[in-house]
């Protein structure tokens, strides 16, 4: 039997826990809402979407996954149960339900997006395997990154790509180079291939900027540039809270510091 008011009030309470970063919370209440009733295929998606933020990325698309037995035509369930897949690796099974959901909303450009994103990811990963030695063969591949290139400044987006995965482990490397990319060629270089990965690293990468150099010329414009990036938006959403908190450290110290107002640039990365 269902309790279509339990249920409101309990996707109310995830709604605004969800507002409030508390995915655990959020979790537990969407939960509690689908056990008064199960038939809303809206609070699985949502469910998803605060499993997302754990990192619950099987749970995840177990949750999309049944919002989908109730409605097969929720885009939100295919996009969430893509991203979830995606962040497992499961590219393949990603692409899928990011073609299913373009075909439901032809003009939805973050499922085009994330589309041609994970089409590369597909791309990368058969390269990849097809560049592998065959048992016995005697042949070796170097690490990757085990000899870093000299760096340069990047004439297209395909060598800043290369570039930064061969940096973006060492922040003291990604911070030099970060120190000879135009910060206004920031938005071209990445196109709409930002991550929250990307966040995180150059987080890395202008803490050893300031903590090592005093460098906060740097951090305020790439601080300032990032959310004129296509996907930012997006990809903040699935960047760690602790990562967040990292960068408004950053902020406080430009305003406390070295007196740069950074009040509405904080506000960016909530």
């Amino acid at each position: 039997m269902t309790d279509t008011v339990a249920s409101q009030k309990f996707k109310a309470q995830g709604d605004t826990a969800y507002r409030q970063s508390r995915f655990a919370q959020a979790a537990d209440f969407y939960l509690q809402a689908i056990q008064a009733d199960g038939t809303n295929p809206v609070l699985f998606t949502n469910r998803a979407m605060a499993q997302l933020k754990l990192g619950q990325f099987t749970d995840a698309a177990n949750s999309c996954s049944q919002a989908l037995a109730i409605d097969s035509t929720s885009v939100k369930a295919l996009w969430r149960r893509g991203t979830a897949y995606y962040s497992l690796g499961q590219f393949s099974k990603a692409h899928h339900d990011f073609t299913c959901g373009l075909a439901l909303e032809p003009t939805n450009a973050v499922l085009s997006t994330e589309l041609e994103k994970t089409k590369k990811a597909l791309e990368s990963a058969a390269a990849s395997k097809a560049q592998l030695p065959r048992s016995g063969s005697g042949i070796t591949t170097p690490i990757a990154g085990s000899t870093p290139q000299p760096m340069s400044v990047p004439q297209s987006p395909q060598d800043f790509e290369r570039a930064w995965r061969e940096h973006a482990s060492v922040p003291a490397r990604l911070y030099k180079y970060l120190k000879m990319v135009p910060v206004a060629r920031l938005p071209s270089l990445f196109r709409a291939s930002l991550e929250s990965t990307h966040i995180a690293d150059i987080t890395n990468a202008l803490e050893h900027g300031y903590q090592t150099h005093k460098d906060f010329d740097l951090v305020f414009k790439v601080l300032s540039t990032l959310p004129s990036i296509d996907r930012f938006s997006l990809a903040l959403l699935f960047t760690d809270d602790k990562v967040k908190e990292r960068i408004h450290h950053l902020l406080k110290q430009l305003t406390t510091v070295h007196g740069v107002d950074a009040a509405s640039l904080t506000n960016e990365y909530r």
